[in-house]
């Protein structure tokens, strides 16, 4: 292509858009913007006097939509909480059961049973936590139900991983201070060099 055929080109381009009309609302309804021949109302979903929503909104909408959720894993019975897989509650289900009961009245979730996936001896399940529920002035039948808890289980490899951090995290919780022994390698830091004297507490601490 020659220079005088790119420059015909260009000026081609150049004229063709600039025919295109730009936005403008001088001759449109307050609110309105036109657009080619015709007017378009940006705000017509806003209604009127509406203002927006504060800060932080949206997000802690968000985080509360998650606490709830999380909060309602308290109200779940599962399988392993039932003696040897019968219709009893094992210790940890007749603590649990405690613990839904004590609560109930200031929630609105439901008593979910996880499912066995056998329908009579989920009834029979369902029964039992009823009567017991009743017996601690629950009286609502409706409140419990048979299904399958939102939250979801481990695999396996999962599983030791998130018992040790948590042993880490709780049980030895001050044992893991021991690891500010490290600390003891500010001493490098020029004027900070007596803080190298924490390094002794790593002994102190740890277990």
């Amino acid at each position: 292509m020659s220079l005088k055929t790119k420059w015909l080109s260009a000026c081609l381009l150049a004229g063709s858009v600039a025919l295109i009309p730009a936005a403008r609302a001088d001759d449109c309804d307050c609110g309105k913007t036109r657009f080619w021949h015709k007017c378009f109302d940006k705000c017509a979903s806003i209604p009127r006097n509406a203002q927006p929503a504060p800060r932080g909104f949206y997000v802690n909408r968000f985080i509360n939509d998650q606490a709830a959720k999380a909060e309602s894993d308290d109200f779940v019975l599962y399988k392993h909480m039932w003696y040897r897989g019968g219709t009893e509650l094992g210790p940890l289900g007749r603590y649990q059961l405690d613990l839904i009961s004590s609560r109930l009245n200031s929630v609105p979730f439901p008593v979910v049973l996880e499912t066995s996936k056998n329908d009579t001896l989920d009834e029979q399940r369902r029964e039992v936590i009823v009567t017991l529920l009743a017996m601690r002035g629950h009286r609502d039948p409706s409140r419990v139900i048979v299904g399958f808890p939102i939250a979801e289980g481990l695999f396996g490899d999962q599983a030791p991983r998130i018992y040790n951090g948590l042993i880490g995290l709780f049980g030895n919780r001050f044992g893991n201070f021991g690891n500010f022994g490290n600390f003891g390698g500010l001493g490098g830091f020029g004027g900070f060099g007596g803080f190298g004297g924490f390094g002794g507490f790593g002994g102190g601490f740890g277990y």
